[in-house]
């Protein structure tokens, strides 16, 4: 019916109306019944001829009655047999086979096929009867009821009908047609418009379309004619079941920007914004509604699009805020051990050599691995690529494992637990990994499984196997601890969920550790799993690819372990580099960095010089001979980048190292278009500082004759001078931190520091008896050049309170956050940690302009600065 055009359909309609009318004319007996007026015919027929045969036997004439009964069957095509049959049921008369199409039941009720009629004798009453036999009204040919006569009249009307109906309307249609009361120029001015417009009738009709519905609908502009708009897959978007021309003619008002999904005939959606205007006649009444439907399918395309791309901004985002919780989750581990050994080392609790040089060991390895985490949380572009690229470099599994353990063993001794490594066979010396994602994986599930062990133990084992022909590293995590139900384990690794709800409140968490751990393990190309019995405990295991392990050593329990104890008595004195005679100049706007750089490279025979910004650096660089140069990036005045860019511009070809916290991808680019020939990151990394700036100036196996110690200013008129304890004087002949410090008779000195410091685990009672007690530089100040640099800070300490001070009273909140930051960084690399917690909490508060806790931190820092003590110099 979509297809038909306006006046077939009227056609149709008349049609079926017509033949309607007739089957109900039949239905109540207005038209003649074909078998009613045969049934009638044959009975009187048969009454006639029971008349004639009653005639007849009152003469006794038997042959004349037979003779006029074989005539009738003759003449009659309808009468099959015709029988006279006596009262006692015998039959004197047949004509046809009468006996046989006869129903030997036959009641005395006639029908169409079988009628009867009682025959009478003037003298004897009733004789007999005459029998007659006719044809079926009903051939039993499948065609049958084509013969029905009233079906033939339907028929023969429909068909007629139709034809005269649509030669009629035909006629009458084309001169109503509505698009013809349209001018022709208008006509042709709607069909060059791009947008789709139609005339609605009231009753939903279609009454005028232009070519551009035309081609939206795929068919011609007149068999859209006289269609309802129904038949065109219009939908609204806003879920309405109202149309809007429909919604128009019912308000008489116009209706616009209604979003609409149609489907063209091609299975194509397009998307339309439509406006409906109603349309009036002469006498003010409403006669139909103008549509115009606008193709706005490229547009709502574009909004889809720009809808996924916010979608994917907002995802990267998640994924950075996913990824800064999970760091900040894995800091804890390293540094609790960072902290807690080093407070053994400070309270000299431990006598042995070799004790003291393994926690020395595992302090390095937990701040090497705390600034790999800082790294990742500063490598901007992959956070916002939501994933993080590993770094596939040789490695040992089983230092890695000791490293693991070494960090946490003061936690399980703490909980009277033991933690062991063992080896199922022999492992690989080396695999290819990624070192930083390995050891993160096994801190995370050593961690977890001291946490949740009360009694026993916690066990390390590693082990080969092999998937799909290649070979694989598998670690297991075996803890004595509370154990999992299946339910509990289903939920283990989604993020921010743990076990169950309680475990949050009894053993803290964020529930990020095992989520972390599962993506780390399938990045690097492994899976993670778990079997687990509540009270029994639970086994953690992965594994991951080794990569080739072609000429690579098989190292059985014992094996290894004498490698670990190899390569850590190799590492004790840290790396040993010595410079010819050469001068470098180091810029940085931090004066711990500037002094800590320049001891560092002194000791290794370096002439140093020092600049406070990019400016200064210039001047100093324009007017002497450098071999080479550190460059801090972010400075005020001149920065790194522009004094780079200024010193290549005037031909200055002399190596420039980048100095900076920045360690972004993007970062490093800038440092290379600005002229850097390297690039270092902060905190200083001593081995890697000397062993880049080697690649630049030359080297000699001999110990450099260090010049004289500077002599230093006095620190200020508030540093407390205590009688400090005597001690031999040192010769320093090595150029690592670690061998500085080794060869320090003021180790000890640094063992006697204050080693009453309140910590957060001290009761408030404790903390307030000592609250009052002097603050130490953990630096070893024997040694002047370290002294210098303490005392450079501790003779700022009061200008900076009342610069912060200044910047309360001004609500100055960025000043505020810039001196804390400024402060957390070089409270700590002086050796006065207390510093750092307090001006964190103060940066933060300044960010949120929060003036309490401003307020509160400024306070504790005034109080912590007026505790700091320098001991006298000796």
């Amino acid at each position: 019916m979509k297809n038909l055009t306006a006046a077939s359909r009227i056609t149709i309609g008349l049609v079926c109306s017509m033949v309607g009318i007739l089957i109900t004319a039949n239905f109540l007996g207005l038209l003649p019944d074909q078998n009613v007026v045969i049934t009638q015919g044959r009975a009187q027929l048969t009454e006639s001829l029971a008349f004639s045969t009653s005639l007849l036997l009152s003469n006794n004439d038997r042959t004349g009655i037979e003779q006029i009964l074989r005539n009738v069957a003759t003449r009659q095509k309808q009468v099959r047999s015709i029988g006279v049959r006596r009262a006692d049921g015998v039959v004197v008369v047949a004509v046809g086979d009468h006996n046989t199409l006869w129903p030997a039941t036959m009641s005395d009720n006639s029908n169409a096929t079988f009628m009867q009629v009682p025959l009478s004798h003037t003298s004897e009453g009733t004789w007999g009867k005459l029998e007659v036999s006719f044809l079926p009204l009903d051939s039993g040919r499948w065609y049958a009821f084509a013969e029905n006569a009233q079906l033939q009249l339907l028929m023969f009307v429909a068909v007629s009908g139709f034809f005269s109906f649509r030669l009629f309307l035909r006629f009458v249609l084309k001169n109503l047609d509505p698009s013809r009361a349209v001018p022709r120029r208008v006509r042709e001015a709607l069909d060059i418009l791009n947008e789709g417009l139609m005339i609605v009738s009231l009753d939903d009709r279609i009454l005028l379309a232009n070519n551009a519905l035309s081609r939206t609908a795929r068919c011609s502009a007149d068999s859209l004619v006289g269609r309802k708009t129904s038949e065109m897959s219009l939908k609204r978007t806003d879920n309405s079941t109202t149309m809007p021309w429909t919604e128009c003619g019912l308000a008489e008002r116009p209706v616009s920007g209604v979003t609409m999904d149609f489907v063209d005939p091609s299975g194509e959606k397009r998307i339309f914004k439509v406006n409906c205007s109603p349309l009036f006649g002469n006498e003010g009444k409403i006669r139909g509604v103008m549509v115009s439907l606008d193709d706005v399918t490229q547009l709502e395309k574009n909004k889809i699009d720009l809808k996924l791309a916010k979608e994917e901004a907002d995802a990267a985002n998640k994924a950075k805020g996913d990824f800064l919780a999970n760091m900040s989750h894995e800091i804890r581990n390293p540094m609790n051990a960072i902290v807690g050994f080093t407070d053994i080392l400070r309270r000299g609790l431990e006598d042995s050599e070799s004790i003291r040089t393994t926690y020395l060991d595992t302090i390095h390895a937990s701040g090497t691995h705390l600034v790999e985490l800082i790294n990742d949380i500063l490598d901007f572009s992959k956070i916002e690529a939501g994933k993080l690229e590993l770094e596939i470099r040789e490695c040992s599994p089983y230092q890695l494992m000791n490293e693991v353990v070494n960090v946490l063993r003061m936690k399980a001794e703490q909980q009277s637990l033991s933690l062991s490594i063992n080896l199922r066979g022999a492992i690989p010396e080396t695999i290819q990994a990624d070192p930083t994602r390995l050891r993160q994986i096994l801190m995370n599930l050593v961690g977890n499984a001291i946490k949740f062990t009360a009694e026993g133990g916690v066990r390390i084992v590693a082990s080969m196997e092999e998937k799909n022909g290649q070979p694989f590293l598998r670690f297991e995590v075996t803890d004595t601890g509370i154990g999992m139900t299946q339910e509990q384990i289903g939920r283990l690794f989604q993020e921010f969920m743990q076990a169950d709800s309680s475990v949050t409140r009894r053993f803290g968490g964020t529930g990020l550790g095992l989520a972390i751990s599962k993506r780390l393990t399938e990045a690097m190309g492994g899976q993670i799993a778990v079997q687990s019995e509540p009270g029994v405990g639970s086994t953690f295991h992965f594994s991951i690819a080794t990569g080739d392990l072609s000429g690579v050593p098989m190292l059985d329990t014992e094996q290894a372990s004498e490698k670990f104890r190899s390569s850590s008595r190799s590492k004790q004195h840290g790396l040993r580099v010595y410079f010819k005679p050469a001068r470098v100049l180091i810029t940085d706007d931090t004066q711990a960095n500037r002094q800590l750089a320049g001891l560092v490279l002194r000791k290794a025979g370096l002439t140093v010089d020092e600049a406070e910004n990019g400016a200064i650096a210039v001047e100093k660089a324009s007017r002497g001979t450098y071999d080479l140069l550190l460059m801090d990036m972010q400075m005020p005045v001149m920065d790194g980048f522009t004094a780079t860019r200024t010193l290549r511009d005037h031909g200055l070809t002399t190596p420039i190292l980048a100095f900076t916290a920045n360690v972004m991808e993007q970062d490093r680019q800038r440092c290379v278009e600005a002229g850097c020939s390297g690039f270092l990151t902060k905190p200083i990394n001593i081995d890697l500082l000397l062993s880049t700036i080697a690649e630049y100036l030359e080297t000699t196996d001999a110990p450099p004759e260090l010049p004289a110690p500077l002599e230093h200013p006095a620190a200020g008129s508030r540093i407390a001078k205590v009688a400090a304890t005597p001690s031999a004087s040192t010769s320093i002949a090595g150029n690592s931190l670690d061998e500085i410090l080794d060869q320090l008779p003021g180790v000890a000195g640094i063992r006697g520091l204050d080693r009453n410091q309140p910590r957060d685990s001290e009761s408030g009672r404790e903390f307030r008896d000592r609250v009052r007690r002097p603050i130490h530089s953990t630096l070893p100040l024997d040694i002047p050049e370290f002294r210098e640099i303490v005392e450079s800070f501790v003779g700022c300490t009061d200008d900076t309170m009342l610069s912060l001070r200044a910047a309360q009273v001004r609500m100055d909140y960025q000043e505020i956050r810039e001196i804390a930051h400024r402060l957390k960084g070089t409270g700590g690399t002086v050796g006065f940690a207390a510093f750092t917690e307090p001006s964190r909490k103060l940066q933060l508060a300044a960010e949120e302009r929060d003036d309490a806790t401003i307020d509160a931190m400024l306070l504790e820092l005034e109080e912590i600065s007026s505790r700091i003590e320098l001991p006298a110099e000796v």
